[in-house]
């Protein structure tokens, strides 16, 4: 599942994301027969990213809030501060400002929770918003 999810990774930045979505899917498959949360979440974050690429902004949302769901489930900080990131950069693409402050001040605050590197990068994106 890991090697899916790693070639899909390599084919979506080579902008090839058919079969990017491809290989996310062979990994979410995986995943999802070994009962494999943590690789769940990851292969829909990664599938919301292919679709959010496509301009299919619905389909996207509905693979990051499918992520979001399992890593609460988990606890995993990291990856509801990738989510909520995710999620307010599909926000500001829809042009729906308010909610994408909302999910990079949820992003932002769980990054600085964890003293992470992102917590910057999070920030800048907030500091954008507010021009």
């Amino acid at each position: 599942a890991i090697q899916y999810g790693n070639l899909g990774l390599v084919y979506q930045t080579r902008g090839e994301l058919d079969k990017a979505e491809e290989m996310h899917r062979k990994a979410l498959e995986l995943d999802q027969a070994l009962g494999r949360k943590e690789g769940m979440a990851a292969n829909y974050g990664n599938l919301g990213s292919v679709y959010q690429m496509r301009g299919e902004l619905d389909k996207a949302e509905e693979m990051h809030r499918k992520a979001l769901e399992l890593d609460q489930a988990l606890g995993s900080k990291q990856g509801m501060a990738e989510d909520y990131g995710n999620l307010g950069a599909l926000y500001e693409k829809r042009g729906d400002l308010e909610q994408a402050e909302a999910a990079w001040q949820k992003s932002l605050r769980l990054y600085q929770a964890m003293g992470h590197p992102n917590t910057k990068m999070i920030q800048q994106w907030l500091d954008d918003l507010a021009r």
